[in-house]
Formats: C-alpha cells, sequence, structure tokens
C-alpha cells in the first residue's frame, strides 16, 4: 500500500511539472525530484559561527542586500574568508565557468555541449593559466592558495547541503586550485580582446567577394567621434569560420559582441559640487542571473577596500580604497593573429618554420561526455605562433592561434598591487602586472587627482604583417617575417593625469589619434555613447554622485542624433505610401530628441530600420550564413554610417534607394508584429530583458528566471541594453551593466546597484532584491565607514579550530 501511494505521489509531482513547463529530456522525473524536495539545499548563512580553517577569527558582515564586509587580522584569512563567502553564495556559477574554461562541461550536461569542450581545450586557457601560475611571485600564490582553502572549506562543510542545480545534476564540486582562479582571468581576457573574429570574417569574405569589398569593410572611427587623448589574404571557407566563430563563445559563458564595453570616467574637483574627484564605472557585460559580479569589502591592518570581483577570484577589480578609486572599460584590443602553417606532408607534427622543420608539441586529451561516448582530441601548438585551431573544424589551410593571453600574464599580482596603491605612481606601477585584457583605467584620488591608462599588452607587429592589413587578416607563418616584434612600452602606453580639461571620458572609443606611433586596435566603439556623456557633463561646474548615476541610466542616443538627419534626407527621396509617411513622421519626432525610452516609437523605428538597411545593402552579395555575421560584426554600424554619409560605395549603387527600401520593410515588419495603430509601436514592445539562470530554461522558467521586461536603452546608449540587430523581431537584451557604481573621493561617499542581487542561490532573498531598483536606474549606498560597517545587524563568524 505505501508503496502505491508513493508511486501515485510521484505521478502527481510528474504531471503538474510536466504542465508546468519545466521537465527536459535532460531533468529526468527522478532527478527533478530529488530537486524540487531539496530546493533550499545550500541556503547561504548570513549570521552566527561556522569553524573553519582561519588562523584568527575573520568578521563577516552583511548589508541589507546581502553585500559582504569581510573584516580580518591578517590577510591570509581575510581572502581565505574571501573563497568562503563566495562559494557559500556562488559555487555552482563558480564550477560552471571553470568547467566551461578547462573544457569539461560535456561530463556533466550532456553531449550538447562537446564542441564547447573542444574548443576550450584546443586554445588552451588552463595550459595559459598554468604558465601565469609559475611566473606569479609567492606572495600572490599565497593567497591564491588562501582564497582556494576557503572555497574547499566550504565545499567539504557542505557536501551534503550543496545548491539544488548539483542535486539534480548529480555531481559534486572538485576541490578548487588556484589554477581555477587565473582559468577565470584568461576566461576574460579572451571574451574582451577577441578580434580572432574579425580576421575569421574577413578572411571569409575574401572567399565570398573578393578583396576590393571586403577591404570597404576594415574598420574604420566615424569622423565625429572624439579622441580619448585629444578630445595579401589567406582565404578562409566561410562554413568553417562561421563554426570556428560559434565556438568562440565558450558556450555562452564568455561575454562577446557589441554591448560588451562599458562607460567610465573621472571628474577634477573644479568641476564638482562637493570640490572633490568624482569617479563612476557601468561595466557592460551579460546581464547573467546570478550576475557576473560578486560585491564584497575586504579589510586588514594594511587596507580597507570595497568593489566587485568574479566570483572564483580573490580581491577587487574596480573600486575604491582609503586613497584611491579606479574602473574600467574594454580598449577592445587588437591582440591575436592568425597564422597560416605548413605542416610535414609525412609528419604532421612537424612545421616548416624559417627553412627548418620543428616539432609542434602534441596533446592528447579525452573529452568525456555525459550519456555519450568519450571523445578523443588531438591538440597540436606550435611554439612560435600557438594552438592550431583550424583542427577544430574542415580547413583547408592550418592556422595556428597568437594571443597575448597564452603568455604568462600576471593580472593576479597587478589586482594583489592595485588595491594597496595610495597615488597614481602606484597605481601604474601596480598595473604594470595587469597585461590582458587592455583595459582603460580611470583613476581618481583623496587629493583631487585624476588619471587614465590605457593598460595592456599591446603586439608590435612587423613591417611586413602591418602591410598585409595589420592584424585584419591571417598571415604566413613559416618564417619570422610577420612575427610580433614586441609590446608597446609602459612608459608609452596612453595616459593622462590632471588635464586642464578637468574631465576624462571612455567608453570605448578611439584612445589615441593619428599621430600615435603604436597600432592598439582597429575595432573601436561607434562614438555614441561617449558623446551622450560629454553632452551631460561638458560645461558643468557642480557635478554631484546623484549626477553621476543620472548619466549612467541616460538613454539619449547621439548616434541617432547624427544620423536620422541623414536617413530622414534619403527618404525624402524616395515614394512612400501614407502610412508610411505616418511613420515618418514618427522618426522626424524621435530625431529632435532621440532617447530610447521604452514607450518610444521613433526608437522602435531607427532600431529596427538599421539592420534592414544592412540586408538591403550586403544582403545580395553573401551568403546567408556569412550575412549573419554582418549584424554581430562591431564595426558595421560606423561603416554603414560612411556609406550613408558619402554614398559612396562598391556595395550600392544607390545607398539612399536602399535605405527608402529598408524602410518600407521596416513598416510592414512593425505593422505585421504591433498592428496598425503607430502609438502602440512602442520600442520596449520589441527590446526585453530577462535574466536568465544557466539552468532556467530546462529547469523552471519560473522558479529561476526573471522577466521579461520591457526596457529602454540601446547599444548606443549610456545606459546600455545591447541586442545582436538583426532582421527578426522582436530583439533581446543580452547586455547591459551588471554593476553601477560612483563615488565621491573626498568623502568616500558611493552608491551602486548590482543586477540583480548578490546570491546565486535561486531561494534567497537577495537572489534578485535589487530588481526594482537596478530596472528603474536607482541606486543605493555602498557603505565604507568601519563603524557604519559594524553596525549591520547580521554578522557571521569565521572561528579558528581550537
Amino acid at each position: 500500500m505505501r508503496r502505491s501511494v508513493l508511486a501515485v505521489f510521484s505521478l502527481l509531482l510528474w504531471f503538474s511539472f510536466m504542465l508546468s513547463g519545466c521537465a527536459t529530456e535532460e531533468t529526468g522525473a527522478l532527478d527533478w525530484l530529488k530537486w524540487n524536495f531539496n530546493r533550499e539545499s545550500g541556503l547561504p548563512l548570513y549570521e552566527g559561527a561556522v569553524v573553519t580553517g582561519v588562523n584568527r577569527e575573520v568578521e563577516i558582515y552583511f548589508d541589507d542586500y546581502a553585500i559582504a564586509h569581510l573584516l580580518a587580522d591578517n590577510e591570509p584569512d581575510l581572502i581565505f574568508a574571501q573563497g568562503y563567502v563566495h562559494a557559500m553564495e556562488r559555487i555552482f556559477q563558480m564550477d560552471l565557468t571553470r568547467r566551461a574554461i578547462a573544457g569539461r562541461l560535456a561530463e556533466i550536461v550532456g553531449p550538447d555541449y562537446a564542441e564547447d569542450d573542444l574548443f576550450s581545450r584546443t586554445v588552451g586557457f588552463r595550459r595559459a593559466a598554468q604558465r601565469s601560475l609559475e611566473a606569479l611571485p609567492p606572495e600572490c600564490l599565497l593567497l591564491l592558495e588562501s582564497y582556494a582553502d576557503g572555497v574547499n572549506s566550504y565545499i567539504e562543510q557542505n557536501r551534503d547541503s550543496l545548491p539544488p542545480e548539483f542535486i539534480l545534476l548529480d555531481y559534486l564540486p572538485e576541490p578548487w586550485e588556484p589554477l581555477d582562479s587565473l582559468s577565470i582571468a584568461k576566461m576574460m581576457a579572451w571574451a574582451l580582446g577577441s578580434n580572432m573574429e574579425t580576421e575569421l570574417f574577413l578572411a571569409a569574405l575574401v572567399d565570398e567577394v573578393g578583396p576590393e569589398l571586403t577591404a570597404e569593410l576594415f574598420p574604420a572611427y566615424a569622423d565625429y567621434g572624439p579622441v580619448i587623448l585629444e578630445r595579401s589574404a589567406q582565404l578562409i571557407d566561410s562554413a568553417a569560420a562561421a563554426k570556428l566563430l560559434q565556438c568562440s563563445a565558450l558556450a555562452g559563458l564568455a561575454p562577446r559582441g557589441r554591448g560588451i564595453g562599458s562607460n567610465n570616467w573621472v571628474v577634477a574637483p573644479e568641476r564638482s559640487a562637493s570640490g572633490g574627484a568624482l569617479l563612476s564605472n557601468d561595466m557592460h557585460l551579460t546581464l547573467d542571473l546570478p550576475p557576473i559580479w560578486y560585491a564584497n569589502y575586504l579589510s586588514t591592518p594594511e587596507y580597507n577596500v570595497t568593489g566587485v570581483i568574479f566570483p572564483g577570484v580573490p580581491g577587487v577589480i574596480a573600486g575604491f580604497n582609503d586613497h584611491i578609486a579606479w574602473g574600467e572599460t574594454n580598449v577592445n584590443p587588437d591582440v591575436m593573429d592568425l597564422y597560416e602553417i605548413k605542416f610535414n606532408g609525412d609528419d604532421d607534427t612537424l612545421y616548416l618554420y624559417n627553412d627548418e622543420w620543428c616539432r609542434a608539441r602534441v596533446y592528447n586529451e579525452v573529452i568525456k561526455v555525459r550519456g555519450g561516448e568519450e571523445i578523443a582530441l588531438r591538440i597540436r601548438e606550435t611554439e612560435q605562433h600557438g594552438p592550431v585551431i583550424s583542427d577544430l573544424v574542415d580547413l583547408e589551410r592550418p592556422l595556428a592561434l597568437r594571443w597575448t593571453g597564452l603568455d604568462a600574464t600576471l593580472e593576479a599580482e597587478g589586482m594583489r598591487q592595485m588595491i594597496r596603491a595610495t597615488n597614481f605612481e602606484e597605481f601604474r606601477a601596480a598595473l604594470t602586472n595587469f597585461m590582458a585584457p587592455a583595459q582603460n583605467f580611470v583613476y581618481a584620488d583623496g587629493e583631487g587627482n585624476i588619471g587614465y591608462l590605457a593598460n595592456g599588452l599591446y603586439p608590435i607587429r612587423s613591417a611586413s604583417h602591418r602591410e598585409a592589413g595589420n592584424g585584419l587578416l591571417p598571415v604566413p607563418g613559416w618564417t619570422d617575417e610577420y612575427c610580433w616584434e614586441g609590446f608597446v612600452p609602459w612608459e608609452e602606453i596612453p595616459s593622462l593625469y590632471n588635464p586642464p580639461a578637468g574631465l576624462i571620458v571612455t567608453a570605448n572609443h578611439r584612445v589615441v589619434g593619428d599621430d600615435y606611433p603604436y597600432h592598439l586596435t582597429y575595432e573601436w566603439m561607434p562614438p555614441g555613447r561617449a558623446l551622450s556623456i560629454l553632452r551631460e557633463l561638458e560645461g558643468r561646474s557642480d557635478l554631484t554622485l546623484e549626477d553621476m548615476i543620472a548619466v549612467q541610466g541616460s538613454f539619449y542616443n547621439q548616434h541617432a542624433a547624427t544620423m536620422v538627419p541623414v536617413l530622414l534626407a534619403a527618404l525624402a527621396k524616395g515614394e512612400l505610401n501614407a502610412f508610411e509617411k505616418e511613420a515618418l513622421t514618427w522618426l522626424e519626432l524621435y530625431g529632435n530628441d532621440p532617447v530610447d525610452a521604452a514607450d518610444s516609437v521613433g526608437a522602435a523605428l531607427f532600431h529596427t530600420l538599421y539592420p534592414l538597411i544592412i540586408k538591403e545593402i550586403f544582403g545580395p552579395h553573401v551568403s546567408d550564413e556569412l550575412l549573419d555575421r554582418f549584424y554581430e560584426y562591431n564595426a558595421i554600424l560606423d561603416l554603414l554610417d560612411r556609406i550613408l554619409l558619402t554614398g559612396v560605395s562598391g556595395w550600392t549603387d544607390d545607398p539612399d534607394e536602399a535605405v527608402c527600401q529598408a524602410f518600407r520593410e521596416t513598416v510592414e515588419v512593425l505593422l505585421a508584429k504591433l498592428g496598425r495603430n503607430m502609438e502602440k509601436w512602442q520600442w520596449g514592445k520589441l527590446h526585453t530583458l530577462t535574466f536568465k539562470h544557466y539552468l532556467g530554461d530546462d529547469v523552471s522558467k519560473k522558479q529561476y528566471n526573471r522577466g521579461p521586461f520591457a526596457v529602454g536603452g540601446s547599444y548606443s546608449t549610456p545606459g546600455m541594453a545591447a541586442f545582436v540587430p538583426r532582421p527578426e523581431l522582436p530583439y533581446e537584451v543580452y547586455a547591459g551593466a551588471p554593476w553601477r557604481y560612483a563615488v565621491d573621493m573626498s568623502t568616500h561617499r558611493a552608491r551602486e546597484v548590482l543586477a540583480i542581487g548578490n546570491s546565486g542561490h535561486f531561494r534567497s532573498p537577495h537572489y534578485d532584491d535589487m530588481l526594482a531598483m537596478w530596472l528603474g536606474m536607482e541606486s543605493k549606498p555602498r557603505l565604507f565607514d568601519p563603524a557604519a560597517i559594524k553596525a549591520l545587524e547580521r554578522k557571521l563568524v569565521l572561528q579558528p579550530a581550537r
């Protein structure tokens, strides 16, 4: 009888689960039942005492949003505690991330991720992390080990009460290693410095349309954009290139695309109401759930520092201490090159270099696949040019990848020194260890100084390489003719300190003018965001912390302000019917005040129109497979604008007619999608954001995901809400600011908001408690005063074993 009752109960649960849309082939009835009965397993502990491996007691205070404030008598215990807290809040996220980097996803989630694993192992992120580990000084290694000890202490203590994702997938996390933390840094360097995609795209384009038309698509910065410091191709089959491009996203865990950038700026005392230096930073990355950042405050007798860090990494990557504040945006550096390799016909481990046969390193690895057969993987790696990535696909010419991130880089040591810095010279010295990814660092201090560094390793290419595209196309790799000749010297990287303007703004736009002697990148982001920020800040001498937050949330679209008049001029030459003319009126109104608000009709027209112009101009010349890459090409907006502004292009005889035809299609598309009442053609109905947990779509959207929400903004507004501008509607926002913060260094008063909560446990009240605040472009205070921190009600104490 008992067995019968249990069977009926299980059947009812399974039936309700199927109706809720939660069940998938990957999550069977038994696995889901275990998950359902253990949903609160692993909930974070915010009060009480825990015996761990610390030497001295560590106090951890949590504010109303579970921002952790860690206070310790010594740094090893502090970093141990940070590892413990990160694991307590984010252990599944940490484990999933390291598996994606190490190429070990398929062994827990099945064959769908086997190709991602093959790519990660071939590139060799973990091999690169090992090189960095071996180059770090002992002081840095000690802290990495302390952090790993803290993570492992949490895992061991909670092996029977881990978060429910481990129960659902039926596995346990392995012990954390310092190598895992360094691997996460390599992933971010990949995500923020991958111009390999550009080389593959352009080389495939040469294959389809020839070198002349391809040359028109070489990146070009908009003529109207500001500059921060001033104010022969190898053919690649397009199908093989597309497959490599797809693999390079690391199962979606590595943020990529036009929305991956950031805003930051610093304001000198003469421009601020308080008379202190102000700093603002909102880094634009994927809007994941849980967020890519963990917010924490760290305190020892040596320093006090607060900010955010990647779960799985010790320290603080952006924030402020007692003396200085800093923040980053991406340079979009050109730090990758593809080299064609000539292998020996009789021995494919021998490759030609300077008239000699060299032996490639060979790694034989096995990909374990849950529910499938193991996959044998053979990786070849050249000494001069890196791993042979073309072995992953059917590519006629072998290609190897040279990338700064594969070198022994020292970001962990850079962060260790950075959080201790007390002035600009110490900060600059610390950043000589921060090699990849190359970042725009802005700086402000308590003395009222502001500064800027375009920090990182930038390759110096040979004269032959510069003549062959300067990093835009693959080059021969069988001699040293195209090899890198070194890196831009640290003392010559772009920098500013207390400029006369009293203001420094970076938004991934162009860093240097034509007179700068070194090549940094071609792929500057369009200048629209930078211009919108300058529009709000220039001419002001009364700026406040609240003004900084307001600018972060601005939906003003300077790109539209520049280009809508150009579009209107083109449309004036075409024949439009009455309905299309009504739509034109809405576009004209938008052009007068181009704010990408969620209820804007003009924004809906403008953003639907642009990808259709891309299709109209470039579509007739390329395959559908390659056309799809146009929409993701970082430089496409500036290139399209150049065609529309000049009216000259080999891709089209009549750009104005292309605009007219695309506009007619825009009206048809919006009519079909939103109906005849144009007042309801609102941007937010096309442009939505859903915060998605890694397992949400497969397990339970209702339990794990949040959204969809109708949102304003775009990839061109300071309030970033990026989407891939394809012709198909609707647009799904994938990137924005997971953390917004601003600080007045005269008082250490700071404000922040995290998207969407600091906890990774979906049953925690802090999983999404900042959601409404973040969506409303609001913020909360960030505590820094020790007395205020010690007055917080919730305290967790890590105690040493007696």
